[in-house]
């Protein structure tokens, strides 16, 4: 039983930045590596953890169109719908941006390279006056002194993390693929840019993947394309829920773990690796640098060149790979309380819509264009991360079923990659096989009961464990 907020002692919010106490407790869940607790459950942490762990990152640079061809299934099929008297509703695509370049100007190793190109698909500056005219336009942004930020040079090139030229033919193959798999199935026709939703977090790499997409989805003379500027939704970065941004003390530490920068959990656990990349690269080896390594292996070291004994598949190369996502596995479950907290806002958005959907009133298709470690806090919240890092183009897709009539009701069923996703919190009652569960039962109740605003408020603000609520299964329990 969890405290009602007045019950709880007032405690001075902290700051859950990685320390060395936290460290130590990675260090320790690293070497225990403990199963998921549960009746019924399929697989254990451990189990489904170790097999991403034989292929880290594995399909990460997502080379069109086999990549996209793979990862799109479409909706359970009207042979097996018929009987149930559901037709095929709606649908919300939740999916990560194309190949990008570096975050970050960190120095992964010596000599690096300091500067990208290959970034055609550009950001075209234009402003419409408040009376509605359209001024000239538009212009071309062109970045300058992206890497290294601190020493302004005038030196044009890529912006950090903008998308590599290889984004547009795998967007385009995403569209295809997903055109192919679910347009025709849709009840009453395909959707079409004025049924359909859009929304992005307010980066570059994500609001022109959105772009790409629909335009590949709905534009080149497809039915229902339209001249006039559609609208795309976002939020301002720092309090968006999508970009995991959201006021909320409590999952601080865990709002971070994209950015593990802090090399001590690895020197506890893997003294012998950390050693070796000291005399590869001739830096301290931080679990972060596994992008430079992807970066470099997904664009063919055109813009950046690894050290030799970094060469992709190469067995040092791997072995890197291997540890940087066994530290970040423990990293984003140590704490499943706090994924909830960072996932509810967003997992709340989509039942929200969802439900929608199943009532005939919301879009019939819905995009949210976001990044690859929102996609494993959703994953991880839900219990349902298989340990794996998301590649490129990688998408949870949410289908929403409708049986009409007198015996009127609406289903989801979940599918990551174009995998089905078995949510193992619905009741039996409220299942009929496929994967599908009645709406009302979108998310589990350790996540629903934050439908309640003063409940994640609370939560929020609260830190210490002994006063959270009892923690349901995080691993891969509704993994087939």
């Amino acid at each position: 039983r969890r405290c009602r907020p007045s019950d709880r002692p007032a405690l001075p919010r902290i700051a859950m930045a990685p320390a060395i106490g936290a460290v130590a407790a990675i260090a320790v869940a690293l070497a225990l590596a403990p199963a998921v607790a549960g009746e019924g459950r399929r697989r254990s942490k451990r189990e489904v953890f170790a097999k991403a762990l034989e292929e880290p990152f594995a399909g990460y640079c997502a080379h069109p169109p086999e990549a996209q061809r793979s990862s799109i299934s479409g909706p359970v099929s009207e042979d097996e719908l018929k009987p149930l008297g559901l037709e095929f509703e709606g649908a919300q695509v939740i999916f990560r941006h194309g190949a990008r370049d570096m975050t970050s100007d960190h120095q992964c190793f010596y000599p690096m390279e300091d500067n990208f190109s290959g970034c055609d698909i550009n950001s075209l500056v234009a402003y419409a006056y408040a009376d509605g005219r359209r001024a000239r336009g538009p212009l071309v942004k062109e970045v300058l002194d992206a890497y290294p930020s601190g020493e302004p040079r005038g030196k044009p090139g890529c912006g950090r993390g903008v998308l590599l030229n290889e984004a547009e033919p795998q967007t385009r193959a995403f569209a295809r693929e997903f055109r192919a798999a679910y347009f025709h199935r849709f009840r009453g026709g395909a959707p079409t840019p004025n049924s359909t939703r859009l929304a992005s977090t307010d980066k570059m790499r994500t609001m022109a993947t959105l772009f790409m997409l629909q335009d590949f989805l709905f534009g080149g003379g497809a039915a229902g394309a339209v001249s006039e500027p559609g609208k795309v939704f976002t939020r301002p970065l720092s309090s968006d829920h999508w970009d995991l941004n959201q006021p909320c003390p409590r999952a601080a530490g865990d709002r971070h773990s994209r950015a593990y920068t802090n090399s001590e959990a690895a020197r506890i656990v893997f003294p012998d690796f950390v050693a070796r990349w000291a005399r590869a690269a001739g830096t301290e080896f931080e679990p972060a640098f596994k992008d430079c390594l992807l970066v470099a292996k997904c664009s063919g070291q055109q813009q950046l060149k690894l050290p030799e004994e970094l060469q992709p598949d190469s067995p040092f190369f791997n072995e890197t790979l291997h540890v940087a996502l066994r530290l970040f596995q423990d990293r984003y479950t140590t704490d499943p309380h706090g994924m909830r907290l960072l996932a509810a806002p967003s997992l709340l958005e989509l039942a929200d819509f969802a439900k929608q959907q199943a009532a005939g009133a919301g879009p019939k298709l819905a995009l949210w264009a976001t990044h690859d470690t929102t996609i494993m806090v959703l994953l991880i919240a839900l219990g349902l991360w298989d340990g794996q890092w998301p590649p490129y183009m990688d998408s949870i897709t949410v289908e929403v079923y409708r049986r009409s009539g007198p015996k009127a009701a609406g289903f989801f069923r979940l599918l990551h990659a174009g995998r089905v996703m078995m949510p193992y919190w619905c009741p039996s009652e409220a299942t009929l096989g496929h994967g599908l569960c009645a709406v009302e039962h979108f998310l589990p109740e350790n996540i629903a009961v934050y439908s309640d605003p003063d409940e994640l408020a609370a939560d929020c603000a609260s830190v210490p464990a002994a006063f959270l609520r009892e923690e349901g299964p995080s691993g891969a329990e509704g993994l087939a």
